[in-house]
């Protein structure tokens, strides 16, 4: 799946492969794109782990930390330069931004917990 990043005017948006809704940069990206990256997520988002695109190495090392396909997470700080901030049930955890990258997620409905 590709990214899309089109000018119109001086605002940018983004697209996420073939759909067809254009979502500014700035706003929240999980609306319209379904599963995406741990990097992309806002803060506050309550989060389903989808997938881990890493090696043997990466989705070993999330297993160890109980972030499994299927847990759920909160995104509470994403400074979308620098380390994320997550937590699940009651710890907390800092996850690089290539870490992050890997791990493919989608937001739960409802959004609130």
């Amino acid at each position: 799946m590709k990214d899309f990043i089109l000018k119109d005017c001086s605002r940018k948006s983004l697209c996420r492969g073939s759909q067809a809704k254009l979502v500014s940069m700035f706003k929240k990206p999980c609306a319209c794109m379904g599963n995406f990256s741990l990097r992309m997520a806002m803060e506050g988002d309550w989060v389903r782990i989808i997938s881990v695109n890493g090696g043997k190495y990466a989705y070993d090392r999330l297993n160890g930390f109980g972030l499994r396909v299927g847990a759920e997470v909160q995104v509470l700080h994403n400074s979308m330069n620098g380390k994320l901030l997550i937590g699940h049930g009651d710890t907390r955890l800092y996850l690089g931004g290539g870490m992050a990258h890997k791990i493919q997620v989608a937001v739960i409905e409802g959004g609130e917990r």
